[in-house]
């Protein structure tokens, strides 16, 4: 088993951006010959100007001249958002195997759990794991897992979720199941908390 780290990256793209640019091919490129083996990349269903990357960095592999902010790289993703501001998550997992039913699923959400500055992620640990164990009870549910994102100070919690269909998703949502430990996390949200879905195009190398 090999460790990775997901980096999730959303950017704001001008309404002209193709999924097959160049520039975009390139930089999926220069992660390839980094030694990364899987990355997915989409545009979220909800928005169509904001894109979606998710690189799968082996953790073994210190690579500063890709992952530092200062990078050439960097300056490289950075160009694709609009605001030459992307935002970028971190989250660790065990294996690739733990997420890839949620990334090659149909539909592929993103759950953000944003904590306010004054919950910490400890206390309501049990009700964050149990939002995810729970939908594996949900028709429709392909796999996936969560974590805290290294680089949030632990504020962020990304949920990583596969669905056959976002009909499923609703039907779900609307469950008394659903709403069992959303309810009691819901105070403890600060803004920023969402949920994004995407059609992910898988690339391995």
């Amino acid at each position: 088993m090999n460790p990775i780290t997901l980096e999730l990256l959303r950017f704001t793209v001008d309404k002209s951006f193709s999924l097959v640019a160049p520039a975009f091919a390139n930089l999926r490129q220069t992660v390839k010959a980094a030694g990364v083996k899987e990355q997915y990349y989409g545009l979220t269903d909800d928005n169509m100007k904001q894109l979606l990357w998710v690189i799968e960095w082996p953790q073994k592999i210190h690579l500063p001249e890709l992952l530092d902010e200062s990078s050439k790289f960097r300056q490289q993703v950075n160009t694709l958002d609009v605001n030459s501001k992307p935002i970028s998550w971190l989250v660790p997992f065990r294996f690739a195997e733990e997420v890839r039913p949620a990334l090659a699923a149909p539909v592929c959400e993103f759950a953000h759990i944003v904590l306010k500055e004054t919950s910490r992620p400890g206390p309501i640990s049990e009700s964050l794991h149990k939002t995810f164990t729970d939908c594996y009870y949900a028709a429709g549910f392909t796999g996936g897992n969560w974590g805290i994102a290294t680089n949030s100070n632990d504020s962020v919690c990304i949920y990583v979720l596969g669905w056959e269909s976002r009909e499923h998703h609703s039907e779900f949502s609307k469950s008394a199941l659903f709403h069992v430990e959303i309810d009691k996390l819901e105070p403890h949200y600060a803004p920023g908390s969402m949920g994004l879905f995407s059609k992910l195009t898988q690339e391995l190398s």
